[in-house]
């Protein structure tokens, strides 16, 4: 990362950058205070929207009705009970409005003004963009509020101090700048002054993408290693030339290219190239595939208008990010499993498309990248040797793979350095303003002024000096040129105005403007009120004898900063006047063919053509299998080992999760490969020595912690050595999300000194609830036992699937068939769109066609009712409330602040539940997490690195079963005096005795041991060869459990400890007991660790009872857990 210095500003500020984009938009923000280290955060939460949580971005659509009201933006205009009601009532659905403000210059051949969907009568661009930036300034309000303790106040305490850094694509200019600026005050950011307008700054995105790339990836310690060097001692600065950079952001309608030189130490970033800007995004894909549709399926039942824009709509959502591969086919799911036309290609609602056909659908795009990239490499001076790919087009595979092929033959290193392709320019964007990296840009074009001069026959120079095309601007270079101005009475001098022109021909000095007219355009006009000079002006005369009045003036104009910057300037004391002219997760789903071969994992398992290969050659999908893993302790009357979907045979639990992982590593390997300059090397610099760090669910235990072990060794992660064991770290879930929110930065107002904090990581199957309080600093201890409960997400699919069966009972939908797929599409979108119980939700499964009034589908889709809907997310919220009480209940500290983590915290219903449950009780309640869904694996390495937690809390009591002396004066003995037993000593022992070594409740550092002693007495020495011993955990409610068989099923053997002591056995001397009975006595101790992730055991004995009272040194035991019996 890219150090930065604190920040020296006087007050608090926040920066809030719009990436504005024509398909999807973006925020990132930074607050700034004094003293402290600047750190951008995007906004990750949108109302309505999907994914929230790992999805930067919401579509960049607005709902308009009749009046020019705006109805619904983002996320919300995809929402079913929105389409339906802008059907009813006539409302206007803009998409692809950015379009409209385009640089009319920009070559667009292939698209016109009427292939854009129109503006609502009596709206124009600037005002939609007015309203869409409103809507996101409300969205970055509520966002901060809602994740930042105490977030209202915090938001009070910025609002009147916000700097706004608006991005646009390389290829706009002043004419929409100026629109941008409009757009603000229209917005309601600014106000139309001079204070409020200068709290804006535009960027371009291409700069905006360089800014993220140094700041995340160039300043890198893998890259720090590359030939990105700083000038050498004693060399001139300016005899290194640095490192040829090009950044490609590809995003929904512009393709923008800029070129850089740098050296890293110290910064040092020059523009070598002019930007280059293409009308090539990816709608553009889009609209060539609407046109393969309409060729493909003419004459078709499907080919009609409705159901060829259907299709579209779903190619630009799914099939245009899948494509990855020329050999295999695309599809396009749209319809209910019985929609077929085999002539065209289209079985179970799917149509399939041949990979070539796509692949023509993208090279229009990829050409026009390469053209760019070939005239910025001839025009800089420098050897071109990164290329850099982001924006959300770059994240398509297809085009990466393209791209990568034509950069490697050219011998440049080429790589998506993005974590999240879809906000390098909103977090670039905030970057610029608080790192500043480019110190001079290219001109694009070359400028000047229309004027006239004196005719000289021997001069052919007739023209103005002008900046010249290509030209390296620095910051605050000025180009200047002075000219007479002449008027034939006083008062018209009063005021200056002189256009700036814009040449964008070819010629690199062009004289005369009648040559080529059509290549001349004027960029914008300076004013200037020169009243104050004018009235000391004194009337001069011409050799015709007229009058006329003279004064000589300079035009100034600055390009080094990102918008284009013009004073003009005059003599006799008057100052200038100055006038100014822009998901990191994957599907935890396996796919097996019938020898149990892995044949796709992940995302790659849901698509189309895997579901095909599914049904035609009996593969088996899995999901949902790791909660084949979960203890059998845990409560669940709720699901049974059939109700998962059962394992493949001769497979095992554990051998999936092995399988899993070694898809992850592979993922990892290839990420980090692609990703990072010279990530091949750094990868096999690494190999033998990476540490992993497995997370688990709070209420897993020893023998799942088992499991994982053995899991990553057949994965071959590690080997199955002492050293390759050494290299896994296990972590509850629980423990890394808290890491998570202390490293994040966002939460650190929530710990407070006496305080308990608690965090609750929301996940597919288990809930796991946490709690916490910071001792000294960056210390924190467990102050409760970790709560876990089998109540995820994927619960609420499974009661929704239920819903579906008895509401569609005789319908022609309710078939299992029918209920399968609409559980599917319930679980993808509809579960995650659920906010409000007051509005309907829909699940959108078949084409517009399909209609039952009676069970209330139209146009292929369910109307649910949102109370409905809310009983499906309803014992998911009460286990977090029970779970949450009872923390809050057995904590040793106040419980003041909870946090919300995980893929189902992104449920805007979940967090409204919760939040109305717990602000009464004076519960600061937020979701401090920038992505929802990588809480867990971020606060895992944070885990590693920093290793906060320095005590845990016992969530059981732990002990062994044992015998104890009869003693005739207890009660309890009394009433168990018929199992009582002689032993060879003569003693008398009950059976079935528990003794505790660590009680429930109990907080255990890392380092504090439990011990207890016990005794055996054999008559075989050879029995004391090995101790065996069991560790037995109880589950009940008693402080002090005392036997076995009282509450046999709250006990359950937790693991059983192994020592060889075959070499003191041997030592043991013999003694006489009971009738001379000859026996031999052990006495051992226990020792538990719990402090740790893990359990940890050690046994000592003492070498001969009767010659010392010495324990000897401590041998460290084999701890054994029962293996979990599993589903076949």
């Amino acid at each position: 990362m890219l150090p930065r210095q604190p920040y020296r500003g006087p007050v608090r500020k926040l920066v809030l950058a719009f990436d504005v984009g024509t398909t999807y938009s973006a925020i990132s923000y930074c607050i700034l205070d004094p003293g402290e280290t600047p750190k951008i955060e995007p906004v990750t939460r949108y109302p309505a929207q999907e994914h929230s949580g790992g999805n930067s971005k919401i579509p960049s659509i607005l709902y308009y009705d009749s009046n020019g009201t705006v109805r619904a933006i983002g996320a919300e205009a995809r929402q079913e009970h929105i389409i339906e009601r802008a059907e009813e009532e006539g409302w206007m659905k803009l998409e692809w409005w950015k379009l409209h403000l385009r640089a009319k210059n920009l070559a667009a051949n292939h698209i016109t003004d009427d292939d854009i969907p129109p503006l609502p009568r009596g709206k124009n661009a600037v005002e939609v963009l007015g309203d869409f930036m409103q809507y996101l300034f409300r969205c970055a309000r509520s966002y901060i509020e809602e994740t930042h303790p105490s977030g209202s106040n915090l938001w009070r305490s910025l609002e009147n101090r916000i700097e706004f850094v608006l991005t646009h694509p390389n290829g706009w200019e002043g004419p929409q700048q100026k629109q941008i600026r409009l757009a603000a005050v229209l917005g309601g950011l600014i106000p139309s002054t001079e204070d409020g307008m200068a709290r804006v700054h535009l960027l371009t995105e291409g700069e905006a993408s360089l800014h993220y790339c140094v700041a995340n990836i160039l300043a890198s310690d893998a890259l720090s290693k590359t030939p990105i060097l700083a000038p050498e001692d004693g060399e001139d600065e300016d005899s290194s030339p640095g490192q040829g950079v090009v950044v490609i952001d590809a995003g929904g309608g512009t393709l923008d290219l800029s070129a850089y030189s740098m050296t890293l130490s110290p910064t040092l970033i020059e523009e070598i190239a002019a930007a280059e800007c293409r009308l090539q995004g990816s709608v553009f894909v889009t609209r060539r595939a609407h046109g393969l549709l309409q060729d493909k399926l003419s004459g078709s039942r499907f080919g009609t208008p409705d159901i060829i824009q259907q299709m579209t709509d779903i190619f630009d959502s799914t099939a245009k990010l899948r494509f990855r591969n020329l050999e295999d086919p695309s599809y396009i799911k749209f319809g209910t499993v019985r929609d077929k036309d085999p002539q065209r290609d289209i079985r179970n609602g799917q149509l399939k498309l041949s990979g070539q056909d796509v692949a023509k659908l993208f090279e229009p795009s990829i050409s026009s990248i390469i053209e760019a990239f070939e005239t910025q490499r001839r025009a800089a001076g420098t050897p071109i040797t990164f290329v850099f790919f982001v924006g959300g087009f770059a994240a398509s595979d297809w085009m990466f793979a393209k791209l990568q092929v034509y950069f490697q033959s050219l011998g440049i290193s080429f790589s998506r350095p993005d974590n999240h392709c879809n906000k390098a320019v909103a977090d670039g964007a905030v970057s610029y303003f608080i790192d500043h990296l480019v110190s001079s840009r290219v001109s694009r074009f070359t400028y000047g002024t229309e004027c006239s001069v004196p005719f000289n026959p021997f001069d052919m120079e007739h023209r103005a000096r002008q900046k010249d095309q290509g030209t390296r601007v620095s910051e605050q270079q000025e180009f200047s040129e002075t000219f007479a101005i002449r008027r034939y009475n006083q008062a018209a001098c009063n005021q200056v105005e002189v256009g700036i022109m814009s040449y964008r021909g070819l010629l690199p000095k062009p004289d005369w403007m009648d040559t080529e007219r059509s290549l001349f355009s004027t960029l914008c006009t300076v004013r200037a009120d020169t009243s104050k000079i004018a009235e000391k002006l004194t009337p001069k005369r011409s050799a015709e004898g007229s009058t006329y009045y003279a004064m000589e003036i300079k035009v100034i104009l600055l390009f080094g900063l990102t918008e284009l910057k013009a004073v003009i300037s005059w003599e006799d004391g008057v100052s200038p006047q100055e006038h100014v002219g822009g998901d990191c997760k994957i599907p935890s789903i396996i796919c097996y063919d019938p020898n149990g071969t892995v044949r796709a994992v992940g995302a790659e398992a849901m698509q189309e053509y895997i579901e095909e290969e599914i049904d035609d050659n009996g593969w088996v999908k899995l999901e949902w299998w790791k909660l084949h893993l979960r203890p059998r302790t845990m409560a669940s009357f709720h699901i049974a080992d059939q109700d998962i979907p059962a394992l493949p045979e001769n497979k095992t639990a554990v051998q999936v999760l092995a399988d899993f992982m070694r898809y992850l590593h592979q993922c990892a390997k290839k990420y980090i490969e692609e990703s990072q300059a010279n990530g091949a090397d750094m990868l096999r610099s690494v190999e033998h020595t990476t540490e992993f760090v497995l997370s688990h669910p709070n209420g897993w235990e020893g023998p799942q912690q088992t499991q994982i072990r053995n899991a990553a060794i057949m994965a071959g992660l590690v080997p199955d050595t002492p050293e390759g064991q050494s290299r896994i770290y296990l972590v509850t879930e629980g423990e890394a999300s808290l890491h998570y929110c202390l490293g994040s930065g966002l939460a650190a107002d929530g710990f407070q000194d006496d305080k308990g904090v608690i965090i609750v990581d929301a996940g597919g199957g288990t809930i796991d609830v946490s709690a916490y309080q910071m001792t000294t600093a960056p210390s924190f201890e467990e102050i409760a036992p970790a709560e876990c409960r089998l109540q995820g997400s994927i619960f609420v699919s499974r009661r929704a699937k239920t819903m579906l069966r008895d509401r569609l009972h005789g319908s022609q939908f309710g078939g299992e068939d029918m209920i399968s797929q609409m559980a599917k599409i319930f679980d993808s979108t509809t579960k995650q769109r659920f906010g409000n119980e007051n509005d309907p939700a829909y699940i959108k499964f078949g084409t517009i066609r399909d209609k039952d009034p009676n069970f209330n589908i139209r146009s292929g889709q369910l109307k649910l009712m949102g109370s409905d809907v809310a009983t499906l997310f309803e014992p998911s919220a009460a286990a977090i409330i029970e779970a949450i009480e009872e923390q809050r209940h057995v904590a040793t500290k106040t419980i003041s602040t909870v946090f919300l983590v995980g893929g189902f915290a992104a449920s805007e219903w979940l967090f409204m539940r919760l939040q109305n449950q717990l602000r009464p009780l004076g519960i600061s309640f937020c979701r401090p997490d920038s992505h929802t869904a990588k809480a867990v694996a971020d606060g895992a390495v944070a885990f590693f690195l920093d290793h906060r937690v320095s005590a845990r809390v016992a969530k059981f009591t732990y002990g062994t079963r044992c015998a104890t002396q009869f003693d005739r004066d207890d009660p309890q003995h009394k009433l168990r005096a018929s199992m009582a037993v002689p032993r060879p000593s003569g003693r008398t022992v009950l059976p079935n005795a528990f003794s505790a070594i660590l009680t429930k409740g109990t907080a255990v550092s890392e380092t504090k041991e439990f011990s207890k002693n016990f005794i055996t007495e054999v008559v075989d020495r050879s029995a004391c060869d090995m101790i065996t011993t069991e560790i037995v955990c109880y589950r009940g409610g008693s402080s002090n459990p005392r036997w076995t068989d009282s509450e046999p099923g709250m006990f359950s053997t937790l693991c059983n400890v192994h020592a060889d002591t075959s070499k003191v056995a041997r030592t043991i001397s013999p003694r006489r007991g009971y009738a001379g009975l000859q026996f031999y006595r052990q006495e051992f101790s226990i020792i538990l660790m719990f402090g740790l992730t893990e359990l940890q055991a050690q046994l000592s004995w003492k070498e001969d009872v009767s010659a010392s009272r010495a324990l000897a040194p401590r041998s460290p035991a084999t701890v054994v857990f029962d293996q979990v019996v599993e589903a076949a």
